[in-house]
C-alpha cells in the first residue's frame, strides 16, 4: 500500500474507532446528574469551583467548557467523559501504530480497552478517569513519536502535557517511571536487551542531561495549572470543598487531604497482587490479556526499552495504589490496564504474522483478522448492554422529590458519612448551587450535639439525609419521604 494511501487508511480506521466509541458511550451515558463524586464534579464544572482533594483544576476548567453545550450541565459533563473515553480509545490505536503494529492489530488493542467494563462505565458519567487516561496515553504517544523521529521537541512537549495532565488526575504521575525510561533512552535506538546497556555508557550524556532538565522544567510549568485552586478558592466559589484559599490549605488539598490516611499499613501483598491480576484478566478479557503478554514478549525482542517502559508505567501505577483502602480500587488501576492494552497490538500483530504462511496463502490470516475483530466488537456490544445508564434518573428524581418535600426554613444536618455524601452531592452541590433549587434550606455540617438539641426543641424542622446513629443518641428520627426528620429530643436515662 503506497505511503499516502496507507496514511489515509490509517486515519480513517482511527477516526472510525473514535466515532463508534463516541456513539456507544454517548448513547448510553447518564442523561442527568449521577450520584457521589459525579454530582460534585458536575457542580464544580458549572460553578468553576473546587472539588475534593486534590482539586482537579484542569478537569474542572475543561468540564466548564462542556457546560456551555445547550443541555443540562450534568449531562454535558457526562458527555465529556464519553468524548474523552472515545479519544482514549483512538490514542491506544495511535500508540499501536507507533509501535509498528498494522491497523488491524492496533484496532484490536483499542477495542480491548474500549470494552473494558470499568473503562466503559466511567465513560458514561461525570468522572475524572477517562480524561486523565487520555492524557496518560497522549504522553506515551508523544514520547514514542519523538523517539522514532529523533525530535526532542516532541519529548519536551510530552513532559509538558504530563505536568498539565496532573490537573486531570494525579495517577498520571504513577506512570512516570515508564515515561522517564523513554526520555533517558532517547537517541539510543531500538534493539533487544543488550541495548539497555547503552543507557549507562553513551557518548551524548551531556545532551541527555539537558533533555532531562528541559523535560523536568516543562513538567513543572505544566503543573502550574494547580495555581488555579488557591486563586479561585480565594474568590469564594459556590463549590469550594476544604477551602484551599491559604497556602497551607492548598498544600493539604493537592497532596491528597484526608485521602492520604486511606492507605493500609498492613495488608496481604500477595492477595492484593492476585486481585490486580484478576482485574487485568476481567477488564481486557482472556484474549486481550494473553495478547498483552505476547505483545510485551514480542516488543522485548525488538525494542526492549519500549516493552520495559510499558511494564514500568503499569508497575508504578500498581505499586502506588496497591494498598489504597477504597471500595472502588479497580478504577485507580485503569492506567495499568491501559498500558497493557497498548501492548495488545504487538501481540495481535505477532499472531497475524504467524497465521500468514506465505504471500499466497492469506486465508488463515483473514480468518484470524475476522476472529480478532469479531471478538473485540462482541465484547464492546456485551459491555454496552451491561453498563447502560441512558435511562438512569434515580439521582435526579431524588433531588426533585427532596426539594418538594422539605418545608420552608428547614435545616439538613450532615455528619458526612458515605450514604449522606451520596445525597448531599446531589442536593446541596448540584440542585442548590447549580440549578438554584431550595436555597432557603440551610445545610449544617457536623454540628455539636447541643446545637442539634436546641434546634429540635425550638420546633425548627430538622432533617437528615439518612438515619445517622451518632445523631440518634440525642434525637428521635422518623422517615419522612426520601429524608429523615428529627421529631423529638431523646430523653437520656440518668446514669
Amino acid at each position: 500500500m503506497p505511503g499516502a494511501v496507507a496514511r489515509h487508511f490509517d486515519t480513517v480506521v482511527g477516526v472510525v474507532l473514535v466515532l463508534v466509541c463516541l456513539v456507544a458511550y454517548g448513547s448510553h451515558a447518564c442523561p442527568t446528574v449521577y450520584w457521589y463524586d459525579s454530582a460534585e464534579y458536575a457542580a464544580a464544572a458549572a460553578t468553576l469551583g473546587i472539588p475534593h482533594p486534590p482539586g482537579y483544576p484542569l478537569y474542572t476548567l475543561v468540564a466548564h467548557v462542556f457546560t456551555w453545550l445547550p443541555m443540562e450541565p450534568a449531562r454535558a459533563v457526562n458527555l465529556m467523559s464519553s468524548t474523552f473515553g472515545a479519544l482514549t480509545v483512538g490514542t491506544v490505536y495511535a500508540v499501536g501504530r507507533a509501535l509498528g503494529a498494522r491497523p488491524t492489530a492496533s484496532g484490536l488493542g483499542a477495542l480491548s480497552l474500549a470494552s473494558a467494563p470499568i473503562f466503559f462505565g466511567n465513560s458514561l458519567v461525570a468522572e475524572v478517569y477517562t480524561p486523565a487516561l487520555f492524557v496518560a496515553l497522549l504522553v506515551l504517544w508523544l514520547l514514542l513519536r519523538g523517539r522514532a523521529r529523533g525530535q526532542r521537541r516532541l519529548v519536551v512537549l510530552a513532559a509538558f502535557v504530563a505536568g498539565l495532565g496532573l490537573g486531570m488526575h494525579l495517577f498520571v504521575a504513577t506512570c512516570g517511571l515508564g515515561y522517564a525510561l523513554l526520555v533517558l533512552g532517547f537517541g539510543t535506538g531500538a534493539g533487544g536487551p543488550r541495548t539497555l546497556a547503552h543507557l549507562a555508557r553513551r557518548d551524548d550524556l551531556g545532551q541527555t542531561l539537558r533533555l532531562v532538565g528541559l523535560c523536568l522544567l516543562a513538567t513543572f510549568v505544566g503543573s502550574l495549572i494547580y495555581l488555579y485552586i488557591p486563586l479561585r478558592a480565594a474568590s469564594g466559589p459556590a463549590v469550594n470543598v476544604n477551602d484551599p484559599s491559604t497556602w497551607e490549605r492548598f498544600w493539604w488539598v493537592v497532596t491528597g487531604g484526608n485521602y492520604r490516611n486511606w492507605f493500609l499499613k498492613e495488608y496481604d501483598l500477595g492477595q492484593r497482587l492476585w486481585g490486580a491480576t484478576r482485574l487485568f484478566w476481567d477488564q481486557l478479557g482472556a484474549v486481550g490479556a494473553l495478547l498483552a503478554g505476547a505483545g510485551l514478549w514480542a516488543l522485548g525482542r525488538r525494542d526492549v526499552q519500549v516493552a520495559l517502559a510499558l511494564v514500568l508505567a503499569a508497575a508504578g501505577n500498581i505499586w502506588f495504589f496497591i494498598d489504597y483502602n477504597v471500595h472502588d480500587l479497580p478504577v485507580f488501576l485503569l492506567p495499568a490496564v491501559a498500558m497493557l492494552a497498548c501492548a495488545i497490538p504487538a501481540g495481535a500483530q505477532w499472531a497475524l504474522d504467524a497465521a500468514r504462511v506465505d504471500e499466497r496463502r492469506t486465508l488463515p490470516r483473514t480468518i484470524v483478522i475476522a476472529a480478532l475483530w469479531g471478538y473485540g466488537l462482541l465484547r464492546l456490544w456485551s459491555t454496552r448492554s451491561e453498563a447502560d445508564l441512558s435511562e438512569f434518573t434515580e439521582a435526579r428524581d431524588y433531588g426533585e422529590q427532596l426539594a418538594r418535600e422539605l418545608p420552608k426554613g428547614a435545616v439538613i444536618v450532615n455528619f458526612t458519612t458515605p450514604p449522606e455524601w451520596q445525597r448531599d452531592a446531589v442536593f446541596r452541590l448540584y440542585f442548590r448551587e447549580v440549578l438554584g433549587e431550595r436555597r432557603d434550606v440551610e445545610i449544617v455540617t457536623l454540628p455539636p450535639p447541643e446545637w442539634l438539641v436546641a434546634q429540635v426543641r425550638s420546633g425548627r424542622p430538622v432533617y437528615f439525609y439518612v438515619p445517622v446513629p451518632m445523631a440518634g443518641e440525642f434525637v428521635v428520627m422518623e422517615p419522612v419521604g426520601v429524608a429523615v426528620r428529627a421529631v423529638a429530643v431523646r430523653e437520656r436515662p440518668p446514669r
